[in-house]
């Protein structure tokens, strides 16, 4: 059962996330092969908060 949950909630972080996702990925994507460290702070920052919001209503 409790795959299941682990299953819901990251499925709905992604959901809900996709944007932030998307361009903290894309933002990584266009710095390669030279990636530094905190490069795509911001971008990175966005989608930490996003998904810390998705656990927190989840409790």
């Amino acid at each position: 059962m409790k795959e299941k949950k682990t299953t819901s909630l990251l499925n709905r972080i992604l959901v809900n996330c996709a944007a932030e996702a998307k361009q903290y990925g894309s933002c990584v994507a266009s710095k390669v092969p030279e990636i530094e460290r905190d490069m795509c702070l911001k971008e990175f920052l966005g989608l930490k908060n996003c998904m810390q919001q998705m656990l927190q209503r989840k409790a």
